[in-house]
């Protein structure tokens, strides 16, 4: 005869909490993964939200081998990442103090980076929650500042594509900041027929930087949405490697 196991309180305001941290941790790190791989696609298989997509596990692992996390930072994902595990799952869960009689080697870990300025005088319980939502804080952060800088990081490309473009097409660009300036200079000399050196040259300035200004917001818009795949893409195909080796034997053979 076996005894049915009696059920407990599941403290699922608890659990929830704990969900819901872990939840967005791995939100952040599926963010900073897209930014690091340039994956435009919000629909994405691998770091979206379908059943093919990675798991948080898989996640770490790609930043942890990217080097864009510590080795800490990767053992406090891991904790956390199995707190989360043993809420989840595990109904005896029903509060940090009974990892010491489920995995004591958690709450070590918690408890072994509460920051100096803690109350010890706490109760136990308060002080595991302050410090899991303490690491959860610490590598949050931490995935934002990876999404940070590699999209600074691709900005600063998109300056470098866009001088490389005003460099390419200077002539045009010169072009229509003398065709400005000459109907510039036509409607101010209707109006006032004497316009000294100093004037004229200031004028010209100005249309150059309307012409160079048009002209990145020309290109801007050429890069918007899908045509960033293409334009920050990080691989030159085969065709495109093969087009420039015939342009280079065809410069040679001139």
């Amino acid at each position: 005869m076996t005894v049915m196991e009696e059920w407990q309180d599941l403290n699922i305001p608890l659990r929830c909490w704990i969900i819901s941290h872990v939840l967005r941790l791995e939100q952040t790190s599926s963010s900073a993964l897209r930014s690091i791989f340039r994956l435009f696609n919000e629909n994405s298989k691998t770091l979206g939200n379908k059943s093919s997509a990675l798991s948080f596990k898989s996640k770490i692992d790609l930043l942890h081998d990217l080097e864009e996390i510590t080795e800490i930072e990767y053992k406090h994902l891991l904790k956390l990442m199995e707190i989360r595990n043993q809420f989840v799952h595990n109904p005896n869960a029903i509060s940090f103090e009974e990892f010491d009689k489920i995995n004591p080697d958690i709450n070590k870990h918690l408890l072994r980076y509460e920051g100096e300025e803690a109350d010890k005088t706490q109760p136990i319980e308060t002080r595991l929650k302050t410090i899991f939502e303490e690491l959860c804080r610490l590598v949050t952060g931490k995935f934002l500042a990876i999404e940070i800088e590699y999209t600074e990081g691709m900005q600063k490309e998109i300056r470098k594509h866009l001088n490389d473009k005003i460099v390419e097409n200077l002539n045009d660009i010169w072009r229509s900041a003398l065709q400005k300036n000459k109907e510039r200079k036509s409607e101010i000399q209707t109006i006032f027929p004497i316009c000294n050196d100093e004037k004229e040259i200031e004028n010209f300035y100005l249309n150059f930087q309307i012409a160079m200004n048009e002209f990145t917001q020309s290109e801007l818009k050429k890069i918007e949405g899908e045509k960033l795949k293409t334009v920050f893409k990080q691989k030159r195909t085969l065709k495109e490697i093969i087009q420039n080796y015939k342009k280079d034997d065809h410069i040679r053979t001139e």
